[in-house]
């Protein structure tokens, strides 16, 4: 099995090769890691207390962001070193000072694999979430350094738990232990016979009480709001568009705030056409006319989480298609309503939110229409906090840290 899924991921590197002379995200996934590997050629190795940390994307970045604080603060003499799958993840994670260093993770290349080892020379390896890459375990385990899972979530429906992928998932139990988001995971793990397993929580609340602290301001913000009210629709693909624009163009609703999950030049112009009615974008904003208008399309990453804290609501993107539904958490820390599509239920918190009425799902634009109408008219988001909910389930950060610690004395 071993031989087919290396012989699958050769195929697969050749295939986004030839697809990145025509698609600049591939480009810049394989220039990224291409100098990661040149960066650290001939370079001395980082150090002898390193911790690494493994995040798929900006998502698992922002939640491991609490625990990385924790670690520099209790633990100074240990280096932060963080890899990242994602190209937009890689580009756009903002506070550089959290680590010592950072760089791209091989497309499971054993060779190189081997290579970022030598240069990191970590004590204790950080997978956030289910970042499970068995070419990456299986050189994790012959160099005899200790990994561990954070925040991972595991249902009965994943590939690895099927009969056919055994070979995989034996690459997972070389990991020391998992500490799960949720007590389903915990249990499940433990029948498949990964004793070493201990629901902690998940990160994600922590880092969202975090982000109340932030006093970040925007004059551009405040000029476009003018102190008025205005709703956000964040991370938001195509589908979510078939659902928001015939409001925004049709009623008198407050002013929005529109900012995509992808920020690049062909998702900004899907939204510019989608509009007809005249809107302003951040990047070219003018002071002098644009807070005259109704719209506002964020084209640049990392504001969204911050843009929540003066909304009526929020309408949260991911949901209408398949490309899963985003960040819930955030909005929700602000004490605001939440709208989502109607794909949420693979998403616990966002089903736990929907049963408390914090949050509401809808699957076409009328039911949209009804939703935001019924907040508005009858005022209904003041009595609404799920703040609450994320209060009560914050702790996770100091679950890990003294899991961490006490396997640190360990090593």
């Amino acid at each position: 099995m071993k031989f087919l899924y290396n012989f699958f991921l050769k195929l697969t590197w050749i295939h986004i090769r030839i697809i990145s002379f025509f698609n600049k995200r591939l480009r810049v996934f394989l220039d990224g890691r291409k100098l990661t590997m040149e960066s650290i050629k001939n370079r001395k190795r980082l150090g002898s207390n390193v911790i690494w940390f493994h995040c798929s994307s900006l998502g698992e970045y922002e939640q491991s962001i609490p625990l990385i604080h924790k670690m520099k603060r209790v633990k100074p003499n240990y280096k932060i070193a963080i890899t990242f799958f994602s190209a937009s993840a890689f580009s756009n994670k903002l506070e550089n000072h959290l680590c010592d260093w950072s760089g791209y993770l091989p497309f499971e290349d054993s060779k190189k694999i081997y290579d970022l080892i030598k240069f990191i020379n970590p004590k204790l390896m950080i997978l956030v979430k289910n970042e499970f890459w068995p070419n990456l375990l299986e050189v994790l385990n012959k160099k005899n350094i200790t990994t561990i899972s954070i925040s991972s979530r595991f249902n009965p429906q994943q590939f690895f738990f099927k009969q056919w992928a055994t070979w995989f998932l034996k690459k997972i139990k070389t990991i020391k232990i998992f500490l799960t988001a949720d007590k389903k995971s915990e249990v499940l793990l433990k029948k498949k016979g990964i004793a070493s397993s201990k629901y902690v929580g998940d990160t994600r609340m922590d880092r969202a009480l975090e982000l109340i602290s932030n006093n970040w301001e925007s004059q551009i913000i405040e000029s476009f709001t003018r102190n008025k009210k205005y709703w956000v629709a964040g991370s938001t693909w195509e589908e979510d568009y078939e659902l928001i624009t015939e409001y925004i163009e049709n009623t008198k609703s407050p002013k929005i705030i529109i900012a995509p999950h992808e920020c690049n030049q062909d998702s900004i112009s899907f939204i510019e056409k989608k509009l007809k009615i005249p809107y302003a974008k951040y990047s070219t904003y003018s002071f002098q006319k644009d807070h005259l208008k109704k719209i506002l399309i964020i084209d640049s990453i990392g504001y969204l989480k911050y843009l929540y804290k003066g909304a009526l609501w929020a309408y949260v993107g991911g949901g209408m298609g398949e490309k899963g539904l985003h960040n819930i958490l955030e909005p929700a820390i602000y004490g605001i309503p939440i709208i989502i599509g109607k794909n949420y239920k693979k998403f616990p918190e966002a089903n736990d939110l929907i049963k408390k009425g914090y949050c509401f799902s809808v699957s076409n634009k009328n039911e949209f229409n009804m939703v935001v109408n019924n907040l508005c008219n009858k005022s209904n988001y003041k009595k609404i906090n799920p703040k609450e909910h994320i209060i009560s389930h914050q702790g996770a950060t100091n679950k890990i840290f003294n899991e961490i610690k006490l396997l640190l004395e360990e090593l």
